[in-house]
């Protein structure tokens, strides 16, 4: 049943992204397990999803993105009901999955969790699980095994649901090749333009047209809302100093974590490959593995000869001028098979051939670099660093809390705050919001807590705000500026540019549509007054400069087999373009490997249209019902 899982990717992909990010498994147990305490968000026919479940939900995504985007994250952008309705609906969908694979009877072995734990590259040291890497992980995103392995098992079920649909989307060949030749097809189109600057002259816009549209559109032209406020930024490195780290500190490090400072043995080698396209016939790969193994019973015969034979004969670019010399390498670095066949090789070696997913490889091992502990000196500064990392990092956590009591306790001033911590105490200049934002480290939740009504008004600290990882900021109004209306007479000669520019545009787009209806009735460009540029190439997935998505997408939506024909569409200098379709070029011969992944990618969105569909039919049979009142309470 689980081989579907073992053999393919899909779940190791899954996982590899939750051992590679930080775990942001918060709350496990309750995540699975109704609380019947907390307000219920959804029902699941019997079963509740409850506030719990969904704030676990919600943290996980949040880590995720924090970690994925760093300084760009933005936590308010959860507050969104569209985002939050998301969430909870992942959340539904997951439980749906749970229980149709319960009602499977769908398990995963102790033997086969363990067997895949262990194979996880960030499990592993030079190759080979470490149960004390695997603890130590867990242990520094606060995880226990138990927890880690009952989350684990559960993607490993769900995987036996999903995985089928996925891979069950054979797409054939002629499939696989039309949808290619439609991707890459291009056509050449010939471009008259009429743009809109040469009709500014024509254009005539009264003073009552310039009062109108300043009385009906008084918001834009009003003057941005400004603050001055002072403000203290809390951050490891603010907090930690210039102090400086115990030569004993860095030299202990060194000592008791040998294994992190230790380089693993690495292997020189060179290769012949016979390469084997996917696809090939039964007949082509007997004559590629019949190459290889002449190949390797000449460079047996004389190995002096090997750099010269896979000159000649190595289909490996790379290396085939370098005489197969592929460097030095560590474990993990290469495709199993030939990862496999090197480290059982001895210096001189050569192998018999070796079949990989690229062919069959002609294998001589040139050296062994066995695995060497790096000296101090060359990682003593490496320690330093991270120790001092260690330090602030520890100094902020510690600082942390006070920091968040401080600026509620002593309310009025953010001097204390800056003398208990040693931080300084910084006044920003008059800002306007995007101004602030910036200041901000980019956080749009402290922009919404500046100008909020209350701090506006109150001009006491904020509270403590999480502006990035490791760093909390608050501030405190000192003065602020409310937008306000800017005179007519001021903005007189802006608004007249506006609307000349607006007027222009729009003669210009409706002159382009009656040209465009002439050709259409089969009126020349002569007799439409139009000149169409000399004709350029254009692809589908990308227009030349000038050629708009809208327009691109009108191009290749004509008929291929009534050209010549014309489309029109605005442009981007406000005028309006039209475009002259002459000629449909179809792509030539093409590659077999790029003909199987434009087949995978086809059988991809299938396999995820199968797979919404299928939730779907579960949901629907589950009888699913959000409680949207619920939802919407933070």
């Amino acid at each position: 049943m689980f081989d579907i899982v073992f053999k393919h990717k899909r779940a190791v992909q899954v996982v590899l992204a939750l051992t590679m990010l930080p775990f942001a498994f918060f709350g496990v147990d309750s995540y699975f397990r109704t609380a019947d305490r907390t307000p219920e968000l959804a029902t699941v026919g019997t079963e509740t999803i409850t506030r719990n479940e969904f704030d676990a939900a919600i943290k996980e995504q949040q880590d995720r993105m924090r970690e994925s985007l760093g300084r760009n994250f933005d936590a308010s952008m959860f507050d969104s009901p569209e985002v939050r309705f998301a969430v909870l609906e992942n959340v539904v969908n997951q439980r749906v999955m749970q229980n149709k694979a319960k009602q499977e009877g769908f398990r995963v072995a102790d033997g086969q969790l363990q067997q895949f734990i262990s194979e996880l590259p960030a499990f592993q040291d030079n190759g080979r699980f470490s149960p004390d890497r695997y603890k130590q992980m867990l242990a520094n995103q606060s995880l226990t095994p138990a927890m880690f392995e009952d989350r684990l098992r559960r993607e490993l079920v769900l995987g036996t649901l999903q995985e089928p649909l996925a891979l069950a989307n054979i797409v054939a060949r002629a499939s696989g090749e039309r949808y290619l030749g439609l991707l890459e097809q291009q056509r050449e189109v010939a471009v008259a333009a009429i743009d809109a600057e040469p009709l500014v002259k024509d254009v005539k816009i009264d003073d009552a047209q310039l009062k109108a549209e300043y009385d009906a559109n008084q918001n834009a032209f009003k003057t941005p809302e400004q603050v001055k406020f002072e403000y203290v930024l809390l951050t490891p490195d603010a907090v930690a100093g210039p102090a400086p780290v115990d030569p004993a500190d860095v030299k202990k490090q060194y000592e008791e974590n040998a294994k992190v400072y230790t380089q693993g043995e690495e292997r020189a080698a060179a290769h012949i490959l016979i390469a084997v396209k996917p696809g090939a016939s039964d007949d082509e790969k007997a004559a590629a593995k019949k190459k290889a193994a002449e190949l390797a019973a000449q460079a047996k015969a004389n190995s002096a000869k090997f750099g010269e034979l896979a000159k000649q004969n190595s289909q490996d670019a790379g290396s085939a001028s370098q005489g197969g010399d592929l460097g030095s390498f560590g474990r993990g670095t290469m495709v199993k098979p030939f990862e496999d066949a090197v480290w059982s090789m001895k210096v001189g070696d050569i192998s018999d051939p070796v079949q990989s997913d690229f062919g069959w490889h002609v294998i001589k091992l040139n050296a062994v670099n066995g695995a060497k502990i790096r000296p101090f000196d060359e990682v003593k500064s490496q320690i330093e660093t991270d120790l001092k990392r260690q330090h602030a990092v520890q100094k902020f956590a510690a600082a942390a809390d006070q920091f968040q009591n401080l600026v509620y306790e002593q309310a009025d001033s953010l001097t204390g705050v800056g003398k208990a911590l040693n931080v300084p105490v910084q006044t920003s200049p008059l800002v306007t919001r995007t101004q602030a934002q910036a200041i901000a480290l980019g956080s749009a939740k402290f922009v919404q807590t500046l100008f909020s009504p209350e701090s506006l008004q109150s001009k006491r600290n904020t509270e403590a705000v999480e502006v990035g990882p490791n760093a909390l900021m608050s501030a405190r109004i000192i003065e602020y500026k409310p937008s306000a209306a800017r005179p007519f007479d001021e903005v007189k000669d802006e608004i007249r540019r506006q609307l000349v520019a607006k007027t222009a545009t729009e003669f210009a787009q409706k002159l382009g549509r009656d040209k465009l209806a002439l050709l259409e009735q089969g009126k020349t460009a002569k007799e439409a007054g139009l000149s169409f540029a000399r004709p350029v190439t254009v692809v589908r997935n990308q227009g030349p400069p000038g050629v708009s998505p809208a327009a691109l997408a009108k191009i290749f939506q004509v008929d291929a087999g009534k050209l010549p024909q014309h489309v029109g569409a605005a442009n981007e200098r406000g005028g309006y373009s039209i475009y002259r379709v002459e000629k449909v070029i179809m792509p030539g011969t093409t590659d077999p490997v790029r003909v199987n992944a434009a087949s995978n990618r086809v059988g991809e969105q299938l396999g995820r249209e199968l797979y919404t569909a299928y939730v779907a039919t579960l949901k629907a049979k589950a009888d699913v019902k959000i409680n949207q009142t619920n939802l919407e309470k933070k």
